[in-house]
């Protein structure tokens, strides 16, 4: 009897431990698939938390940018490494390099660059080699999950995203309002609905 009287105890008690647990705490850990499958309320659990953990200082006031663009606003190579973003190249010379198209991926209209020796700023340049965004990263990059804030060059934010795999991407807007998903090639609002594609990822 006394056996039954402690199992029974038991079992109330991690039913009040698991009734009081955060509820977002419940879906941070499969943040990353099925997003169009979710209920409104695991969606909303995921923004809230990615929220909170992203937006506890002001993007505006984050960053000194002057000083970390001054070497920055012109790409000395952009020659080489526009061919190289054009060919396909992952990495070129000590820096991680991407490539953005356009539709069809006919003209490539901007690339990044993150040199190997500080991966927590990644450089964004037009065709002509032109700084036009920077991202800080925080976290443990190059490991999942980690989050980057993104601004112009006169250090208006753009953008802040939580990266939770090569696949997903959480995208917000500078004021914290929640502005989509990526998966993939898709970005879906808090509906379902796809508002926007692109052609790398």
């Amino acid at each position: 009897m006394i056996k039954f009287i402690k199992i029974l105890c038991l079992f109330f008690l991690l039913t009040q431990l698991t009734a009081n647990a955060n509820y977002n705490d419940i879906y941070i850990a499969d943040i990353q698939y099925d997003w169009i499958n979710k209920t409104q309320v695991e969606k909303e659990a995921i923004i809230s938390e990615i929220h909170d953990i992203m937006f506890s200082k002001d993007m505006t006031k984050e960053q000194d940018l002057k000083s970390v663009l001054k070497d920055k606003l012109k790409d000395k190579l952009h020659k080489e490494h526009y061919m190289a973003a054009s060919a396909g190249h992952k990495e070129y010379k000590g820096y991680n390099i991407s490539a953005f198209y356009y539709k069809n991926k006919t003209y490539l209209y901007m690339y990044g660059l993150q040199d190997k020796k500080d991966t927590k700023k990644l450089f964004y340049y037009d065709a002509l080699g032109k700084l036009r965004y920077v991202d800080f990263i925080i976290g443990e990059y190059p490991e999942y999950p980690y989050y980057a804030y993104q601004y112009r060059t006169n250090g208006e934010p753009v953008s802040a995203i939580y990266y939770v795999s090569k696949d997903t991407q959480y995208l917000f807007n500078p004021n914290g309002t929640f502005k989509g998903v990526w998966y993939k090639h898709n970005l879906y609002d808090g509906l379902s609905k796809i508002i926007l594609k692109r052609t790398t990822y």
